[in-house]
């Protein structure tokens, strides 16, 4: 794959889960082959028509059997050890296959089915389940039973994506270089991934800190052994045990450079407590996260470590800052316990170059009270759907949210490339600020015109709806004329005045 990366677009998995977890296990790879070891070899790579085969042979010349799913004695990403306990089904690996305390909506899976994977599929689902896997109890080796959630259900996690699967690959492999601490002071001189391990792990769970970045890219959260069998000639993954693993005993916020991080406001205004990650929410998107995700940190935040790196490329002249590449992001959250899937998403913003570059506090502000102005759009959208419902003792439903929130990203796509424009060019950021209010406003009209026009409401109930409208409407005017206010003197680029 990585010698084809030039005339592919992307990996795409079953789910965002196994997207994400395979990039990650690709990008350890790379790291491994190709370093790089500064932006000049990072920029001999990006010049290329693709990437070079031989660092990747004389890599596969040693470690080409760390690969086999099925080597008697190393076995890829497994512990041969746990061959002494009895192989459960392979609906262990696969979150949306009914098994144990995972009931789901559309499978229905028995203990008794035998489900079989081919090798390729058991393969992806072992590179998910040792990101992505849920916690709770698990199979004992000896006693210990349970397991925390693996590490990446803990965080969004943020992928640049360049026109081709070598450029994404180009735009996340920051400069690494062990013996230098890089890409981070947490990355040792004894980092490697789990593949390279000198001996296969211990069967018993422990924990540790990781030992640098591709260790952490393939962290060997559970341990699992795959059993095949032959059927009518080809094979087949019938069985697997999955015990508990190893715990991550780092800081996030230290070590995970895929992420963003942001801190609360205190009751002064002034941040405080630890940084937390960035994750998907369930309505509300991603997008909503920008100024994390994009801009340099400061004391409120930090972007993810690819972002940085992109920054500096584009400061050597390696890619135009006219340039808007596509930031995905990819994310998992678990029910409160942590045992189950809620849900998993895949969202994209849009990540033009000058704004990763944009050293003036005022892009920060202009994105802030961007998204403030949704959250209040939206918060006064569901208080219309609470006092209407108030009214004859009701519980409020989602129906507004549902037709608010997941029109806004496109409007806000466009603020993001508009306010790039305007930062590139030193130019007034004004035309920005006012579009996206406009779309606000569209959008949050459209939901609560469709929403009083509800076929339901009758006599009474529809003249109350009109009396709940009407206030929402003064409302919204409120609330944009703010956002213009607050907006007002942060539209100029640092040093003029209107």
């Amino acid at each position: 794959m990585l010698l084809r990366a030039h005339e592919l677009w992307r990996i795409a998995g079953e789910t965002p889960p196994m997207t994400a977890a395979l990039y990650r296990l690709v990008l350890a790879l790379a790291h491994r082959v190709y370093g790089p070891r500064d932006y000049d070899e990072w920029a001999e790579l990006w010049r290329a028509d693709k990437l070079p085969a031989e660092p990747l042979e004389r890599y596969l010349g040693r470690y080409r059997d760390c690969f086999d799913l099925f080597h008697p004695e190393r076995p890829f990403l497994q512990c041969p050890a746990l061959a002494e306990l009895t192989p459960g089904s392979v609906t262990k690996l696969v979150p949306y296959r009914a098994t144990g305390n995972n009931v789901t909506l559309f499978d229905h899976t028995t203990a008794q089915d035998r489900v079989t994977l081919d090798p390729a599929a058991a393969a992806r689902w072992l590179v998910t389940v040792q990101a992505y896997d849920t916690g709770g109890l698990k199979t004992p080796y000896r006693k210990d039973k349970s397991s925390q959630p693996a590490p990446c259900n803990m965080f969004g996690c943020a992928l640049v994506e360049g026109a081709t699967l070598k450029e994404t690959l180009l735009l996340n492999l920051a400069v690494y270089d062990p013996d230098r601490e890089r890409p981070n002071r947490f990355t040792t001189p004894d980092d490697r991934p789990a593949w390279e391990a000198p001996e296969p792990p211990d069967p018993d769970s422990d924990a540790r800190q990781s030992l640098g970045w591709t260790d952490l890219l393939t962290w060997p959260s559970r341990r699992v052994l795959l059993s095949a069998r032959d059927e009518d000639g080809r094979m087949v993954v019938d069985g697997v045990v999955l015990t508990p693993g190893t715990r991550l005993e780092d800081d996030l916020a230290e070590v995970e450079l895929m992420a963003a991080f942001r801190r609360r406001a205190g009751r002064k205004g002034e941040p405080e407590g630890p940084f937390l990650p960035v994750l998907l929410e369930e309505r509300r998107g991603v997008w909503r996260h920008a100024a994390e995700l994009l801009l340099a940190g400061d004391r409120w935040r930090r972007r993810p470590h690819t972002l940085g790196h992109l920054a500096n490329v584009v400061k050597r002249g390696l890619i135009s800052e006219k340039t808007v590449y596509t930031l995905r992001v990819f994310g998992q959250r678990l029910d409160d316990k942590g045992g189950a899937v809620r849900y998993w998403r895949e969202e994209t913003v849009p990540a033009p170059v000058a704004l990763l570059r944009a050293e003036e506090p005022r892009v920060g502000y202009l994105i802030g009270h961007a998204v403030r102005l949704a959250d209040e759009v939206g918060e006064a959208l569901w208080d219309l759907e609470r006092r209407y419902r108030q009214e004859f003792k009701a519980a409020p439903s989602a129906d507004l949210e549902v037709a608010y929130w997941p029109r806004l990203p496109g409007p806000f796509g466009e603020f993001l490339c508009a306010l790039a424009d305007a930062v590139r060019e030193r130019c007034p950021g004004t035309d920005a600020t006012k579009e996206w209010a406009r779309a606000v406003e569209r959008v949050a009209r459209d939901a609560a015109d469709r929403w009083a026009e509800g076929s339901w409401r009758r006599g009474h109930w529809l003249s109350k709806a009109g009396e709940h409208l009407n206030f929402f409407y003064g409302r919204l005017a409120r609330l944009a004329k703010e956002f213009h206010g607050d907006v007002a003197g942060y539209t100029l680029p640092a040093g003029e005045v209107a």
